[in-house]
């Protein structure tokens, strides 16, 4: 199994849409996809991937 930031963020998703089953698949990846390009500048990579489910999280939250 790769341990890359993409397939990090790929879980991620995974997790966020079964965490959500009333919010669309597609509205849950456009969050992580904004969420993603909004931790795109920054310069210490490790926790990209949670901080990306973090924000995406909230977002989800705030909707419901």
């Amino acid at each position: 199994m790769r341990n890359d930031e993409n397939t990090q963020i790929q879980f991620a998703l995974e997790r966020l849409i079964q965490r959500h089953p009333e919010v669309p698949a597609t509205t849950v990846a456009a969050i992580v996809a904004n969420a993603r390009e909004a931790l795109a500048g920054a310069r210490v990579r490790n926790f990209v991937p949670l901080l990306i489910e973090r924000r995406a999280n909230l977002a989800l939250a705030a909707q419901a």
